[in-house]
């Protein structure tokens, strides 16, 4: 039988220390030649990412790091190929943002050259075409930026296309005479409206360039090339992303009719949501917020076999190649797996585990929620009940509302090393997938349109309400935290209920006028569809600002900021800041150096995760038994 004790007293094994050395961050991973690659990023490095050979190991040393700052939320920066019976790798150095080539146990050496300190030049998702590195580049010259198709060859860099603002996914044909690649304009986000574009290739330069999928209402991703230059990819024309294809004569066909997502917003660069394999068939994976499957298409017949693995989510990085597929995946059990399937067998290997720093009966069943508003509509989210093995709650819990950024991101019930911080002292978890959140359909992803500031803040209540109603936490003892966007809704809900005995905004947005004079050109225009445009809808930015109520702030507020963040700069989070100095409400700022958007050094995370288990125990009385 369990002991009852206070929740935020119970004794936790995990600390702060652990979450930090937890493990390292993996996303990308590519087949080249008879080896796999895959990336690390470790914090116990300061957040350096390393490309990992599966025969080889660290494919290079301290001090570098293949980080790129396209679009400032990066994505894939690297490529391996093999030449003359070599493997090369090419990389984008997080410190100089130039690409450098180097071969297994050689020192790294340049491609790109320096460019003058006024100029900002960077580079992401490399192909090979011709013997040469293609890939996206992004300038910034004069306050300008641009973006463009760009071939890396010897002493030149030559612009092959450079008639859009956005350019992504990038994939030569087989024979490499044909390209495809996705692109979209301002004001559209790529969860909007893309297009994709093919042209030939000829000579190293791209002829006859055509629209064949997309525009500014139907989100088009991840194109790939099958046999006889067939293409598919990803279209949410339906209602949901789901698998199309495009045949040489220009005629479309809806593969796999289903209401479930094959496609994620494309935050990042280098995604790949389907794989081609070389009978023909397709591998993705679709699924709900709540559970994902790995599914093999027959393309003539549309029949799914779906892939029996004890993984619920995986990210939309899929490699395959030599009879193999490689993704990263996760589950209510399993933080991070990189698996590798067997195409023939169908059975999967795990490569390896991020390892949990303490025993496995620490950690909670995570679980959906579905709470009604008045309205009567849905909100989803995911409960991580407070959990430990010898002690149990002797009254109701506090709750921690997370809420995630994007705001069109998605949060999914797999096992969370953060909440379990939380969990194992004896306090609640939600994290709430607001109306506008990804993993839904387009229908629920648009509920966001021109109501951000509102449609978050309703569902974030109605879910805390519905919890309460529950009789499982303590209505008075409600805490939220948030990142980003997030962070937008923490400082919203606190400025506009009375909900919340406390926040935590990180690096939260609070000022909306600002953002828009004062963000990173690919989120610049963002704020036309979450709010109105700009200045022609001032009057609604001024409104939806939370830094516009912030005389109605009475709860306490620990602030977390970076102060290298370019998407959400500094003064945003200073502002709240001073608010709380003036106004006297209990408050702690944290600012790191060196810290962009998220944070990736072993001391931040220490430091943040510390400081704010701390404040909320001296908000609600509790004194943590550590960590």
């Amino acid at each position: 039988m369990k002991s009852q004790r206070k929740p935020g007293t119970w004794p936790s094994p995990l600390t702060a220390e652990m979450l930090a050395d937890a493990g390292n961050f993996n996303m990308f991973s590519q087949v080249v030649g008879e080896d796999i690659w895959w990336d690390e990023m470790r914090p116990s490095q300061n957040g350096r990412t390393i490309v990992v050979s599966r025969l080889h190991g660290d494919l290079f040393s301290s001090p570098w790091s293949a980080s790129t700052q396209v679009h400032e939320m990066g994505g894939m920066s690297w490529h391996g190929i093999v030449r003359d019976g070599k493997s090369c790798l090419y990389f984008v150095n997080k410190s100089d943002q130039r690409i450098y080539r180097t071969e297994i146990g050689s020192i790294p050496e340049a491609i790109t050259p320096i460019v003058p300190a006024t100029e900002i030049h960077r580079y992401a998702e490399m192909i090979s075409v011709g013997g040469e590195i293609w890939c996206v580049r992004e300038t910034h010259i004069a306050g300008v930026v641009t973006r463009a198709i760009v071939a890396i060859g010897i002493n030149e860099i030559r612009v092959i296309e450079s008639s859009s603002h956005f350019y992504s996914h990038l994939r030569p044909s087989e024979d490499e005479s044909q390209l495809v690649w996705v692109c979209w304009e301002h004001p559209q986000m790529p969860w909007d409206g893309t297009e994709i574009k093919v042209a030939e290739v000829l000579a190293g330069t791209l002829k006859n360039i055509r629209v064949v999928a997309g525009g500014v209402n139907e989100s088009c991703l991840g194109p790939e090339w099958g046999n006889d230059n067939l293409l598919y990819y990803i279209s949410d024309q339906s209602g949901w992303w789901n698998l199309w294809s495009l045949d040489k004569d220009g005629h479309k066909r809806h593969v796999v009719s289903d209401e479930s997502e094959w496609g994620y917003p494309i935050w990042l660069l280098g995604l790949s949501f389907i794989e081609v394999l070389d009978d023909g068939r397709i591998l993705s994976s679709r699924g709900s917020v709540v559970s994902r499957k790995l599914v093999l298409v027959d393309p003539e017949s549309g029949i799914c076999t779906d892939i029996e693995s004890p993984l619920t989510n995986f990210k939309p990085t899929l490699s395959a190649g030599n009879g193999k597929a490689y993704v990263f995946g996760g589950s209510p059990t399993v933080t991070s797996e990189f698996v590798e399937l067997d195409l023939k067998t169908l059975k999967t290997q795990t490569i390896f585990a991020t390892k949990t720093p303490i025993e496995p009966k620490y950690f909670p069943t995570p679980y959906e929620f579905i709470a009604l508003r008045e309205d009567g509509r849905k909100v989803y989210s995911i409960v991580h009940p407070a959990h430990h093995p010898i002690f149990e709650p002797s009254e109701k819990t506090p709750l921690v509302v997370v809420v995630h950024g994007g705001p069109t991101a998605q949060a999914v019930p797999t096992l969370s090393m953060n909440y379990a911080y939380f969990t194992t002292r004896g306090i609640t978890v939600v994290d709430i997938n607001y109306g506008g959140s990804s993993g839904y359909g387009r229908h629920y992803r648009n509920l966001m349109r021109g109501a951000w500031g509102i449609v978050d803040r309703e569902d974030v209540i109605a879910v805390v309400d519905s919890l309460i109603s529950a009789g499982t936490v303590d209505a008075n003892k409600i805490l939220i935290r948030g990142g980003s966007a997030g962070g937008f809704t923490v400082l919203n809900v606190l400025v506009n209920s009375n909900h919340f005995a406390a926040g935590a905004s990180y690096y939260g947005v609070a000022d909306c006028s600002a953002l828009a004079l004062d963000t990173h050109d690919f989120e610049s225009r963002y704020l036309d569809s979450l709010i109105g445009k700009y200045p022609e809808d001032a009057d609604l930015y001024v409104e939806r600002s939370p830094l516009t109520h912030a005389h109605r702030l009475s709860s306490p507020l620990i602030i977390f900021q970076g102060l290298d963040d370019k998407i959400v700069p500094p003064a945003q989070s200073e502002a709240f800041r001073d608010v709380c100095v003036n106004k006297g409400i209990k408050h702690e700022y944290h600012a790191f150096e060196g810290e962009g958007h998220g944070f990736r050094k072993a001391s931040s995370i220490i430091t943040s995760m510390e400081s704010e288990m701390k404040f909320y125990g001296e908000v609600l009385g509790f004194i943590p038994e550590n960590g």
